[in-house]
């Protein structure tokens, strides 16, 4: 009876020794595309792959995976996870697709650039050129004050599958001297996750344009002037 005691005892601490290995210790993991930066509790670890080993203390690590053209991802991975080798695939950003910034050498979201009107144009015909422009990109005018020379669109939505990504311009007659005249132009751009809605605290400003507005300069520049 006594050996048999012993034997029970002597099997219950070896499966309770090798129970942290049961609970997969170290875990590797993999991540689409492979071009992706992983972050592990903050700390840049890797790209593509990563073994997390976890510590006697660690209960779970908080794993981030950014890569360019993709939606960034962040999760918790728990230590009694019984995978030990675990795939997350990341999500094409639709919004980045669809935009240009100074990745690609244009640098126009959120800030006002200068056209000057030809000297041989009348106040009267700059105005007519700028409204058909806007109404031709835009929908809705808030604004369109001839007398103070200010123009502003509603807001335009544009829905992405993970992504709100909201556009206006709005044009400011500018005084630069006696016989000149030029506008501020300056398209708005901003970007909200789908999660969080489409209420104005959601949305934050975005560094990119929408491709389908970037022609707007190029063509405020043939109808009145140049001087960008």
């Amino acid at each position: 009876m006594m050996m048999k005691t012993r034997l029970f005892f002597s099997i219950a601490l070896t499966m309770i020794a090798t129970l942290p290995s049961a609970l997969a210790q170290k875990k590797t993991i993999q991540v689409i595309p492979e071009t992706a930066t992983i972050f592990c509790n903050g700390k840049d670890v890797g790209h593509g792959s990563y073994s997390v080993t976890f510590g006697k203390k660690d209960d779970f690590v908080m794993l981030k995976f950014e890569a360019s053209g993709y939606v960034s991802k962040t999760v918790k991975l728990l230590k009694t996870n019984p995978q030990k080798s675990i795939t997350y695939e990341l999500t094409q950003d639709e919004a980045e697709v669809n935009s240009v910034g100074v990745a690609e050498g244009v640098d126009l979201a959120n800030k006002f650039f200068t056209v000057t009107v030809r000297k041989d144009m009348t106040e009267e015909v700059a105005w007519r050129r700028l409204m058909n422009i806007t109404v031709t990109h835009f929908e809705n005018v808030e604004i369109r004050d001839q007398a103070a020379g200010w123009i502003r669109t509603a807001w335009i939505r544009t829905v992405f599958k993970h992504q709100y990504v909201r556009t206006r311009m709005e044009i400011q007659q500018q005084f630069m001297g006696e016989n000149e005249l030029a506008y501020r132009v300056k398209i708005s751009s901003e970007i909200a996750d789908v999660e969080c809605g489409f209420d104005d605290q959601c949305f934050v400003k975005y560094d990119r344009i929408l491709k389908q507005y970037q022609q707007i300069i190029s063509e405020l520049q043939a109808s009145l002037g140049s001087n960008y």
